[in-house]
C-alpha cells in the first residue's frame, strides 16, 4: 500500500473509531444514569462538546438534560432542551415535552397545561404522545387540588433519586388529598417502587390502595400490579387468584380484557406445568 493510501485509510479507521466511542459514550450513560447521574453527566459532556456530530448527538443532548434536572439544575436543564427545541428536528417533541414537564415539577400548572394541550395536538403518533397525554390529563383533573403541589414535589424528588425526601410529600397525598389524588398517588408509587425491584415495598402500596380504595378508579390497576409481582415471585396461585378477584369484582372496567388475558394464560401456564 502506498503511503498517501495508508495514511487515508488509518485517517478513516481513526473517525470511526473516534464515532464508535462517542456512540458508547452515550450509551453507558444511559446505562449510568439511573444509579449515577454525575457520572454520566460527564461521560455525556464529552460528547455534547466534541466537534464530531451523528446521529448519537441529540440523543446525547436529551440525556445530557436530563442528568441536569437529576442534579438539581433546573435551570440549565431547561436552557438544554429549549436550544433542542429551536434546533427543530426529531428530539423538538421530547424537548418541549420535558420543558412542560419542568413546568409541571415547578408547579406552575397552567402553563404545563398550556404547553402541554399545545404539544398534543401537533403529533398523536410521537413515541412520548401518551405521556404527554397523561400528564396533561393530570394537570387538568386535579387542577384545583393543592395536592397537586405535593405530587409533582414528590415525583421530581423521586426522579432526582430521593425518595427519603420525597417521604413527607406522598404521605400528604396519602393522608389529606381527596380521595381521587390519594389513591393515584399510591398507585404512582407502588408502580415506581416495582420499575426499582423494590417488590416488598410496591405490594405493600398495592394492597393499601386495594383496601382503602376498593371501589376507586384505579382499583383494577392496583390488582394487576399486585398480580405481576406475585408472578414475578413464582406465586402463580396467588397471581391467578388476584386477577381473577379483578376480574370478579370490576367485569367492566377497561382493563377487564387484559385481566381475562391473564387469567387463561396462567390457567394454561399451571395445567400444562
Amino acid at each position: 500500500m502506498r503511503i498517501p493510501a495508508l495514511i487515508c485509510a488509518l485517517g478513516l479507521w481513526s473517525a470511526t473509531a473516534a464515532t464508535a466511542n462517542l456512540q458508547a459514550q452515550v450509551e453507558q450513560a444511559r446505562l449510568l444514569l439511573e444509579h449515577d447521574a454525575q457520572a454520566a453527566c460527564a461521560s455525556l459532556q464529552a460528547v455534547v462538546e466534541s466537534p464530531q456530530r451523528g446521529p448519537w448527538t441529540e440523543p446525547a443532548r436529551l440525556l445530557f438534560a436530563e442528568c441536569n434536572l437529576r442534579l438539581g439544575d433546573l435551570d440549565r436543564a431547561d436552557r438544554l432542551w429549549a436550544d433542542l427545541e429551536k434546533r427543530g428536528g426529531p428530539a423538538a417533541y421530547a424537548a418541549r415535552y420535558h420543558r412542560a414537564e419542568l413546568l409541571y415539577f415547578r408547579g406552575d400548572f397552567a402553563a404545563a397545561t398550556t404547553a402541554l394541550a399545545a404539544l398534543a395536538a401537533t403529533d398523536p403518533s410521537h413515541v412520548l404522545a401518551n405521556d404527554v397525554l397523561a400528564l396533561l390529563a393530570v394537570c387538568e383533573e386535579y387542577a384545583a387540588s393543592a395536592g397537586l403541589a405535593d405530587l409533582s414535589r414528590a415525583q421530581l424528588l423521586e426522579r432526582q433519586g430521593q425518595s427519603e425526601a420525597a417521604k413527607a410529600h406522598w404521605t400528604a397525598l396519602e393522608e389529606g388529598a381527596d380521595s381521587g389524588l390519594a389513591e393515584w398517588s399510591l398507585l404512582i408509587r407502588a408502580e415506581l417502587r416495582a420499575r426499582q425491584d423494590r417488590s416488598d415495598e410496591a405490594m405493600a402500596l398495592y394492597q393499601r390502595q386495594i383496601a382503602r380504595f376498593p371501589q376507586g378508579e384505579h382499583i383494577v390497576a392496583a390488582h394487576l400490579g399486585l398480580a405481576a409481582l406475585y408472578e414475578r415471585q413464582g406465586a402463580i396461585e396467588q397471581a391467578l387468584k388476584t386477577y381473577e378477584t379483578a376480574l370478579l369484582q370490576h367485569p367492566h372496567d377497561a382493563r377487564a380484557p387484559e385481566a381475562r388475558l391473564h387469567i387463561e394464560r396462567l390457567r394454561h401456564l399451571r395445567e400444562s406445568g
